[in-house]
């Protein structure tokens, strides 16, 4: 079995019920499922591979060309290894066990109804009131990822959690692409919002409507039109009507992990001060460049 093989299944068993799958969704495009049958898929395959512990960032390193070295690869930094990777409006709060997944539009129209005063530029379409509201925490099925290994690794070390071990996750775009329906023509022509009208169908009116199919979680990419976006080279995966989790498309061979285990935070951390990485990098703000400038001073 080459390294590439999704652990615990062995490699013609993939490529039989992985190669069948795909053939069928040359024909159908976007994959409409049925939630009842995505256990036997889920099980099926494991995570592209095992979870590899980190203990500094000259170890995060070496497991990125061990792992990341071909192809697209994008990044997502959590501080707590068990959660899920689900957008803010899939996630239990009080009175939503599964999340106000059901709350998305009346939400933008809210956003909407009181942003203009604050704003120099109006967006130009759901899609960017979307992005704004993701910018400033509201509730989007949006969920942030970044081009730059070393952004998720900061997200990852952030708070004061010192007892829970925090993770990257990885994720191959155009795989969790395939998977959902969209095979592009182009080697790397990633999913784009107010380009590939493909996504309209995630739009929170089309998302809401009963006459629409399910679909499955999406990688997109969309303007840059913040400081803040470029900083973090930022991306998106979106999710659907459906809740689920994007390690939970299909199996998990898309996906794979490298895990900060929680005694090596205050390490990583400081290495990751002497690379020059702090918040105004991360968040270029006149507020946290005050921040920056004072911690220089102290």
């Amino acid at each position: 079995m080459s390294k590439n093989t999704p652990r615990g299944v062995p490699q013609a068993s993939v490529g039989g019920w992985w190669n069948r799958f795909n053939s069928g969704m040359e024909q159908t495009g976007a994959i409409q499922f049925d939630t009842g049958k995505l256990g036997f898929l889920r099980s099926a395959v494991s995570m592209r591979y095992n979870d590899r512990n980190i203990h500094s960032v000259g170890e995060f390193i070496t497991e990125l060309r061990n792992t990341a070295q071909d192809g697209l690869v994008w990044f997502r930094g959590q501080t707590n290894v068990a959660w899920p990777l689900l957008p803010n409006i899939a996630r239990e709060v009080e009175g939503y066990p599964n999340g106000p997944m059901n709350q998305e539009l009346p939400a933008l129209k809210r956003f909407k109804q009181n942003a203009d005063a604050f704003l120099a530029r109006i967006p130009r379409d759901d899609w960017e009131w979307i992005f704004l509201m993701q910018h400033h925490r509201g509730l989007t099925r949006l969920l942030d990822w970044t081009e730059s290994p070393l952004v998720a690794l900061y997200f990852a070390l952030g708070g004061a959690d010192v007892e829970t071990d925090a993770v990257v996750w990885c994720l191959d775009p155009m795989a969790l692409n395939t998977k959902s329906g969209h095979r592009r023509r182009f080697d790397r022509d990633i999913l784009a919002f107010g380009i590939d009208n493909v996504l309209n169908d995630y739009l929170p009116d089309k998302v809401g409507d009963d006459r629409g199919a399910e679909l499955l979680p999406v990688a997109a990419i969309g303007p840059r039109n913040s400081t803040r976006m470029i900083a973090q080279s930022g991306t998106f995966t979106i999710m659907h009507s459906q809740r689920m989790a994007v390690e939970d498309v299909l199996g998990q061979d898309h996906v794979w992990r490298l895990v900060v285990p929680a005694h090596q935070k205050t390490n990583l951390r400081a290495e990751l001060r002497l690379l020059g990485f702090n918040d105004f990098l991360v968040f270029p703000e006149l507020e946290t460049l005050a921040m920056h400038t004072r911690e220089m001073f102290r």
